[in-house]
């Protein structure tokens, strides 16, 4: 998966800043999305037989037009509802979300028509045809009842994708933009280490992010049944919920402005700018921390989700910890920011600041104990739980008994 997931962002890049440079943003983030979500199709289905593991059966052709309109009418009820919340919240006609508006102008209709022939498709190829999907068009006609466990799941899925994948769309578009304006011949100017040391983070850390991006965004648009890459479950608790959307905007600006802020005026390339030694060093320290953390969206491929399962990553970092991704940023933001050496060398400035990222820490360690609980249901999940517990990096640092 891994080669699939390089290969279609090296292509993608290509067609993004070398092919087709003067592409609006919104059309070059679809682009590379494409580009990376082929390839990783191909590989759900032809070697991981992810399709077969979710209950298809390309063998089969059991036709129900009742089961059809069904599942359309639920489907089309739920992309309604989530475009009149598009339009109604204020946020969704800020200019952040542009890119986000206009795609959704001109993809509807035709989102509307295919999913036509996508749930007729599925709908032929189920083990359980009558899914959750089925099971909410239903009530249509049937008398009201209380919603299946299934059916919340369902929704609650919607509500994950309707909310993070807008926000990860346009973060996308900006590191594109961010990307384009980056002046590869600064490269043969450079005069000096320092210079060098501070273009290349500055590169890296931009296209680090640029990759993370693309990986989440394309994450929840791919779920589908059909290539075995459904969520198969939400997180049910308000709690979970909570510590989740608080990492996001709108609610970590509030958030950070208020409570958690933890930057100054002189992070570590402030404070090492005349140390070019020191300075190259620290930068490469932030640059493995950011490696790492690439790494982990990376092992995603097209299943990257908040808040769901889609399957069980245990390649890569996460042989070695649970929790790799937030390991590594929690622990880039203290080598950015250096909170405990504030500009005016007070240790009650200190002690703010390193209190403010301290919460922001913990609120990361809720994000992972919440993501546990709800993984240990599954048990492929809880024997990989325990492999890392016996193994993991951090197994010297538990206390107690076994």
């Amino acid at each position: 998966m891994n080669v699939s997931v390089l290969t279609g962002l090296l292509v993608g890049c290509f067609i993004v800043f070398v092919h087709r440079p003067g592409d609006s943003l919104a059309i070059a983030a679809l682009e590379i999305i494409f580009c990376l979500a082929f390839p990783c199709a191909l590989i759900e289905v032809m070697v991981n037989r992810s399709p077969q593991n979710a209950g298809i059966d390309f063998s089969r052709r059991e036709f129900s037009l009742s089961r059809l309109v069904r599942k359309v009418i639920a489907l089309w009820t739920i992309l309604a509802v989530l475009g009149f919340f598009y339009h109604a919240f204020p946020i969704y006609r800020s200019p952040f979300y542009a890119p986000f508006g206009w795609l959704w102008r001109i993809s509807i209709v035709p989102m509307l028509m295919l999913s036509l022939v996508y749930l007729a498709a599925v709908d032929m190829m189920q083990d359980e045809p009558k899914d959750a999907l089925w099971q909410l068009g239903n009530r249509f006609f049937s008398r009201p009842q209380q919603l299946s466990a299934a059916e919340g799941n369902y929704l609650l899925g919607w509500l994950v994708k309707g909310f993070f994948f807008p926000l990860m769309f346009c973060y996308l578009c900006g590191q594109i933009s961010d990307l384009r304006q980056f002046e590869i011949s600064a490269f043969y100017a450079l005069s000096s280490l320092r210079q060098f040391a501070g273009i290349s983070y500055d590169l890296l850390y931009t296209a680090f992010f640029f990759i993370d991006l693309i990986i989440s965004a394309t994450g929840y648009i791919m779920t589908f049944r059909l290539l075995g890459t459904q969520i198969r479950s939400v997180e049910p608790t308000v709690g979970g919920w909570l510590v989740a959307v608080a990492c996001y905007q709108p609610f970590y600006a509030a958030l950070y402005t208020s409570y958690l802020a933890y930057d100054h005026d002189r992070p570590w390339g402030v404070l090492l700018s005349d140390q070019p030694v020191f300075y190259t060093a620290w930068g490469l320290m932030i640059i493995l921390c950011l490696s790492i953390y690439v790494w982990a969206a990376i092992c995603f491929g097209i299943r990257f989700s908040n808040l769901t399962h889609r399957g069980i990553i245990t390649t890569g970092p996460y042989r070695w910890t649970k929790h790799p991704a937030y390991i590594s940023k929690n622990l880039s933001w203290w080598l950015v920011s250096i909170p405990f050496l504030p500009p005016d060398a007070s240790p009650w400035t200190a002690i703010r600041l390193c209190t403010g990222l301290l919460l922001i820490n913990g609120l990361y360690f809720l994000r992972a104990k919440t993501e546990e609980r709800h993984l240990l249901r599954d048990p492929v999940y809880r024997e990989y739980a325990q492999r890392v517990r016996d193994h993991g990096v951090f197994r010297r640092l538990r206390f107690g008994p076994r």
